[in-house]
């Protein structure tokens, strides 16, 4: 290799090219981040209206819609994270979800159902969208 500064200046170039690109971008959407700035807290009631859309997903049932849900946070922020809501189905018992809402408001509850008193798996309902409120 005759000249081995050229290939130690070109590699330092590029990666000189790399920072810089890298520190363009790191301003980020300024969109997104006014979206993400204003968000409007999870009203409770708007996600028991959104709950009790749900079909009931334990087997053997006849997957009616639910009758009524209420829905408790037990966290903070927008999204006020994990929720805890009780569902109402036209057959008993009642099903308790652990709901999480996600960023783009929709939600995904989970439950385990037990059949004669063994764990028979788990229950899901998810949905979208959770209307803006305030709590």
């Amino acid at each position: 290799m005759r000249r081995p500064g050229l290939l130690i200046a070109a590699i330092v170039l590029v990666g000189l090219a790399g920072t810089v690109v890298a520190l363009v971008s790191r301003n980020g959407d300024t969109v997104l981040v006014a979206q993400q700035q204003s968000l409007v807290p999870v009203s409770g009631v708007a996600l028991d209206q959104l709950i009790a859309t749900t079909s009931d997903p334990r087997p053997l049932s006849d997957h009616g819609r639910a009758v009524s849900a209420r829905c408790t946070s037990q966290g903070t922020g927008e999204l006020r994270n994990p929720w805890t809501c009780l569902v109402r189905y036209p057959r008993p018992p009642d099903v308790r979800y652990t709901v999480i809402v996600h960023s783009d408001r929709s939600f995904r509850g989970t439950s385990a159902y037990y059949v004669d008193g063994h764990r028979g798996g788990s229950l899901v309902v998810h949905g979208c969208c959770v209307a803006n409120g305030t709590p």
